[in-house]
């Protein structure tokens, strides 16, 4: 069984939890609500504070652009550098 990562965005902890979790995780040190991070992707070292801030800036722009995707999926062609996808508008039946 794999394991799937969650992160922190302010104190820069990582948690490790089986890939079927479907809780939250809250951070050890802070108590705020930890971020799921998609499995095919590398985080950067939070000890580089520029990497980390920018790869959660495109991070969250990109999951923001996906989930209105999912919702509205007739919006226009999305490119998603990140996951390495590209989402095209679903089609009306």
């Amino acid at each position: 069984m794999s394991n799937r990562t969650w992160a922190c965005i302010d104190c820069g902890k990582t948690y490790r939890r089986d890939q079927n979790y479907t809780g939250n995780v809250l951070c050890a040190i802070c108590r705020k609500e930890c971020e799921y991070v998609h499995w095919k992707i590398h985080l950067p070292s939070p000890k580089k504070k520029k990497e980390w801030s920018a790869f959660w800036e495109i991070y969250l722009l990109e999951k923001n652009k996906l989930d209105k995707w999912n919702i509205d999926g007739s919006i226009e062609v999305i490119k998603l550098d990140l996951l390495n996808m590209t989402l095209h508008p679903k089609r009306k039946t």
